[in-house]
């Protein structure tokens, strides 16, 4: 077993993203099963977040969401790093002074570390053939949650159904902190899952694949699984 990290956004509120003002443009995905279902919900066109300080030297901007966007310099870095496991897309970030700055980028975390194993007490419960809306048991053994034999070794990656987390390998965690970058928090695998008493215990909702990966990933890897 590796050690590996959850990267999320700085503890501050004050940094993150307006919840009202961000993310652009959404479409649901409607369940043709059960009309109360929620399929989920994804974004059209390119991503845009507004924050209300002034601070360009704030290197991650962070939504309320998955979505957040990284400077271009902190790419360059990852790219010479050799750094895997991610896309980029066209952002911009609008500044509380107005100033809106399109050298940010959206960051998608595309590595795959496959279905959780089942060592981790995880269990399938339901699933709609509607929207493929799925839940999922709380995790009983968090020492056991990947199977590294499913990962593609990738630096950035997800897990499924944890969609919602973002995953980096320690060489990346050694880096953001040997080059001071600013605007986030790292976490010791899913530690702050597990020290929180309430949503420790929680069952895991998700939607399908294509809500959290691009087109082609979630058909190469959802496909065989019946998650696409």
């Amino acid at each position: 077993m590796m050690n590996y990290y959850e990267i999320t956004g700085p503890d501050s509120e004050k940094l993150q993203a307006d919840f009202n003002k961000c993310f652009g443009k959404r479409e649901s995905i409607p369940c043709n099963v059960e009309p109360r279902h929620d399929g989920g919900h994804r974004r059209i066109g390119p991503l845009h977040l507004e924050v209300k300080h002034n601070r360009r030297d704030e290197q991650m901007i962070w939504s309320w969401g998955m979505e957040f966007a990284v400077h271009e310099r902190i790419l360059d870095g990852f790219e010479k790093a050799g750094f895997t496991g991610y896309r980029t897309n066209p952002a911009t970030v609008r500044f509380g002074d107005g100033h809106i700055a399109n050298d940010y980028h959206e960051f998608v975390v595309t590595g795959w570390a496959g279905i959780v194993s089942p060592d981790s007490g995880v269990r399938l419960m339901k699933t709609c053939p509607g929207c493929h809306l799925t839940e999922y048991s709380a995790i009983t053994n968090y020492e056991q949650v990947i199977d590294w034999n499913q990962w593609t070794g990738e630096d950035f990656f997800l897990i499924w159904p944890m969609m919602g987390y973002r995953l980096i390998t320690d060489r990346v965690a050694e880096w953001l902190q040997v080059h001071k970058v600013k605007s986030f928090r790292l976490e010791r695998g899913l530690d702050a899952r597990k020290r929180d008493s309430i949503i420790s215990k929680l069952s895991i909702s998700v939607g399908r694949l294509s809500l959290y990966l691009p087109e082609d990933l979630a058909i190469k890897y959802g496909r065989p699984l019946g998650l696409e």
